[in-house]
């Protein structure tokens, strides 16, 4: 279900979080989007060659991920992302649970915007990446 959220909702503070699970299936489907064939991302054997315990899911993905906790989840239906930045923190792998939360940091009338703090943690705690994005709100176009 897509949150239905307005600016006026919104306060700083507000936290929303939601879990997904990264699969081989996520992995395969953002590499035929992307175009991003890697063989760290699609390949065990060169993983592991690499020193990793299998394929590194994308960054990009987890960054879809990101994207997903404003578009659906804060503000949701109004969301129009104006900016997200990212940094890995450590490799994501299929079978990883994710916890993805964003925290309201900043609250502009004046653009009627909203900045976020992101955080995507795996179940045991460790954070794998963070970030910020600046949200802005759509309005349906007069008749």
């Amino acid at each position: 279900m897509v949150a239905t959220l307005r600016f006026d909702d919104i306060a700083e503070g507000l936290e929303v979080s939601f879990e997904q699970e990264v699969t081989d299936a996520h992995i395969d489907a953002f590499a035929a989007l992307s175009g991003d064939v890697s063989p760290l991302h699609l390949d065990d054997a060169f993983a592991r060659e690499r020193g990793f315990p299998g394929r590194v899911a994308h960054g990009g993905l987890v960054s879809a991920f990101a994207s997903r906790l404003f578009g659906v989840h804060l503000p949701g239906r109004d969301c129009l992302l104006h900016s997200l930045t990212m940094s890995y923190l450590h490799p994501v792998h299929a079978g990883d649970r994710l916890t993805l939360t964003a925290r309201v940091t900043q609250r502009s009338e004046a653009a009627r915007a909203v900045v976020a703090d992101v955080t995507v943690a795996r179940a045991d705690g460790r954070v794998v990446a963070r970030g910020k994005a600046q949200i802005g709100f759509t309005r349906a176009a007069p008749p």
